[in-house]
């Protein structure tokens, strides 16, 4: 490609973009608190029951127009599993952190919106009589990280020129810990990875320097 096409290219892509960021003001910021329901999706690695539990958190976003977001979002979700046997109850404090992606397809004052997101999740769980961890030594309660994918869709009403509700629905698609989250119970029942997640939240954002 010549000079000349390089530079009629590069100068296209740049008129694009600013086209897109024009649209609506750019370069504003957002945080926010969710809150709801969290519940297992999927089949678990072993014989536990898992139920459903809470998933709150807090969200921040930086919009480079009323398209796109970009951000992190720190969740803390809780539940437990009911194993068939002694061990009932086992709680579990899920805590994923992610980076963060948003697509609003409309400038709606009801915005639709789709979003993915990839990062780490920590488990820690603190076992009840009767389960017991008999193929490694560590302490009874635990934490042990995992891979994490997420994807969601929601809906954005924008209720005044600072202030936001959000309802979103959000898949969590959990990597294999591995070995550090093996458990064997007093019967011989082994228990692996707990199921992957699905929360459904509410929440207000406080949008600024707009």
């Amino acid at each position: 490609m010549s000079s000349k096409s390089s530079s009629l290219l590069v100068i296209l892509l740049l008129l694009i973009c600013t086209s897109i960021f024009s649209q609506n003001k750019i370069g504003h910021f957002a945080v926010g608190f969710q809150s709801g329901i969290l519940m297992p999706f999927g089949d678990n690695k072993g014989i536990a029951s898992e139920q459903m539990g809470i998933s709150n958190g807090l969200s921040f976003k930086y919009f480079p127009s009323e398209h796109f977001a970009m951000g992190l979002s720190l969740r803390v979700m809780n539940n437990h599993f009911q194993a068939q046997t002694t061990a009932n109850n086992v709680p579990i404090t899920q805590v994923p952190f992610t980076f963060d992606f948003d697509w609003y397809p409309t400038d709606w004052r009801l915005k639709p919106y789709l979003g993915f997101g990839a990062g780490l999740s920590f488990f820690t769980v603190t076992p009840v009589a009767g389960l017991v961890n008999t193929l490694k030594e560590i302490p009874d309660t635990y934490t042990t990280p995992a891979y994490l994918a997420t994807g969601r869709a929601g809906l954005k009403y924008q209720l005044s020129d600072r202030f936001s509700v959000h309802g979103e629905a959000t898949y969590y698609k959990v990597a294999e810990p591995g070995e550090a989250f093996l458990w064997k119970q007093n019967d011989g029942t082994v228990y692996r990875q707990f199921s992957n997640k699905a929360s459904f939240t509410l929440g207000i954002f406080y949008h600024f320097d707009e």
